[in-house]
């Protein structure tokens, strides 16, 4: 049994998908105020975000990108692709343009491939409703749970003022 303002930790496998409960609120101050509610309930705060300034991050509510992928994947490349201009290309000539050169080809293409790791995402059912919210001035505050926990997170954003509170299925899932 569960003692008020005591949370079990749910233990996230891949038997139980983790699903995302979002709450909408009509204003950054509720939503706030719905950060510091989940808090004193004891989720922990990597795995609750809030969103009230960025239509397009809060569409991600829920969802899925692959920007950290496609940052290492752009890493790689870009090593790769300096090694090989060292080994065959003579860069190795000239120390200055090699590190020079070295350090914007990596930092390039690893920023190329964060930005295409972003936009080839997946997003949630509801992630237009989402960035309507924010960008009509709103706010949303999502949870990543499991199980009883994501009953609970419904029940803290409900009693924090949530207009509405939506069940996604998490990045996961999609």
């Amino acid at each position: 049994m569960r003692q008020p303002g005591r949370m079990t930790q749910a233990t996230v496998s891949r038997a139980t998908p983790p699903r995302t409960i979002v709450g909408i609120f009509s204003s950054d101050r509720k939503a706030v105020e719905a950060m510091r509610s989940l808090d004193a309930a004891g989720f922990d705060a990597d795995r609750v975000q809030m969103t009230g300034d960025d239509p397009s991050r809060a569409a991600e509510a829920g969802g899925k990108t692959y920007a950290l992928e496609g940052g290492i994947a752009g890493l790689l490349a870009g090593i790769l692709l300096v090694a090989g201009f060292t080994v065959w290309g003579d860069l190795a000539m000239d120390p200055v343009g090699l590190v020079v050169g070295g350090i914007g080809v990596v930092g390039g293409l690893t920023a190329i491939g964060f930005v295409i790791g972003r936009t080839t995402g997946r997003h949630a059912p509801d992630a237009h409703l989402f960035a309507r919210v924010v960008q009509n001035g709103g706010a949303i505050v999502s949870v990543q749970c499991a199980d009883e926990e994501c009953d609970f997170a419904a029940q803290v954003l409900d009693g924090a003022g949530a207009r509405e509170v939506r069940d996604e299925p998490g990045p996961e899932a999609l």
